[in-house]
């Protein structure tokens, strides 16, 4: 009934409106042919004084339609994949009350094959701004348009195994912890004078155990917790505030390994960020550069911002122990990934630390020398 209407609507003419005889709706033109060759656009037409339709020589090709086909209103929405059918009703109707449009809509060919378009339409008026006819172009769109909707229908899986994944993440790291904990309080609490030797061996393992496996839990538990934060909206932070609060929350290592703090935030004192990452992040690299100390000098850490190229940029730079980055350069931001002998040293830090940067945009490199030291640079 729609498509009837909007035929009988298009149709009709004033009593006092001639009929123009010259057509101004063919498309002849040299350069219009030359940039529908170039773009691979078809052009067509609706003459409603003259009561005709019309497609160019390229629209002809892309619908696969015969030389001697004529179309018609009447036919055209056999051109539309039916579930777009009362889309292209829709935009005609509002392009007939001078309403223009650009979409993408799903067309058939001559030949009944599907495929996806890019579609331009808009009202023509004559001298007095009445509407005359409507004129547009289309493109297919077809191979670009399902590498989107594959690309989309990944994303749409992989965001639910994340899903699923964090779900599992949480329930691991949040209801084992307290198992895990009854577990340490009960070795705490068992009496052991009572064993032999080997008893005492065996319990000491199982005491080990219980410490290791809520090592993991906790490593678990800041990965989630990661997770959790990425989601989370930037706020404007001082850069300097955040280095106060971590030097001074880690005031006492400082001082017992007399490390000197050099510090410049001139250059870029503030960004937009999530101050929690920030000061993850300064926390690893500045606990790293004092846990891998060089042992015949005191550590000095420079801490300092830049801008280049509108990017700013963190820089953490300390004179320790160093890494051999031929050895270990491609596993240095791995998970339990450690590169010297220090009891305390698990293989997170630099793991979360890289993940918290590029989750939010940025990037983390390093430049490093054995017995020289290691220069960590944050695009924020």
């Amino acid at each position: 009934m729609e498509l009837k209407s909007l035929k009988k609507r298009l149709y009709t003419t004033q009593k006092n409106t001639p009929i123009v005889k010259e057509n101004l709706f063919t498309m002849d033109d040299f350069y219009y042919k030359e940039i529908s060759n170039l773009t691979l656009a078809g052009g067509w037409s609706v003459d409603f004084l003259n009561k005709k339709s019309y497609f160019d020589k390229q629209a002809r090709k892309i619908l696969q339609v015969p030389d001697s086909y004529i179309p018609t209103l009447k036919q055209s929405y056999l051109f539309y994949a039916e579930e777009h059918m009362q889309k292209a009703t829709n935009l005609f109707f509002g392009c007939a009350q001078g309403e223009s449009f650009s979409t993408e809509i799903k067309m058939v060919t001559f030949t009944k094959e599907v495929f996806w378009a890019k579609a331009y339409g808009k009202p023509v008026t004559n001298n007095e701004g009445e509407i005359i006819g409507i004129r547009g172009v289309f493109q297919s769109i077809d191979k670009e348009k399902k590498k989107e909707l594959q690309l989309e229908a990944s994303l749409d899986l992989i965001e639910g195994h994340n899903k699923r994944l964090y779900n599992f993440a949480h329930i691991v790291s949040h209801n084992l912890r307290s198992h895990v904990s009854n577990l340490q309080l009960t070795t705490a609490l068992f009496e052991t004078k009572n064993l032999d030797e080997e008893q005492k061996e065996l319990f000491a393992n199982f005491s080990k155990i219980a410490t290791n496996l809520d090592v993991t839990l906790k490593h678990l538990n800041e990965i989630v917790t990661l997770q959790t934060n990425i989601n989370k909206e930037k706020e404007i932070i001082n850069i300097e505030d955040v280095y106060k609060r971590v030097t001074d929350s880690i005031r006492q290592i400082s001082l017992q390994n007399k490390v000197v703090y050099y510090t410049e935030f001139s250059e870029v004192e503030e960004i937009p960020y999530v101050s929690a990452y920030l000061e993850s992040i300064l926390h690893n690299l500045i606990t790293n550069a004092i846990k891998y100390k060089h042992p015949d000098r005191d550590p000095e850490i420079n801490i300092f911002t830049y801008e280049e190229d509108k990017k700013n940029y963190l820089v953490v730079k300390d004179n320790g122990l160093g890494i051999d980055l031929d050895k270990h350069g491609k596993q240095l931001f791995q998970m339990y990934k450690t590169f010297h002998h220090n009891d305390d040293a698990t293989g997170l830090g630099l793991f979360l630390t890289k993940s918290q940067i590029e989750s939010l945009g940025g990037k983390i490199t390093v430049e490093s020398s054995v017995g020289k030291g290691s220069k960590f640079t944050v695009q924020l």
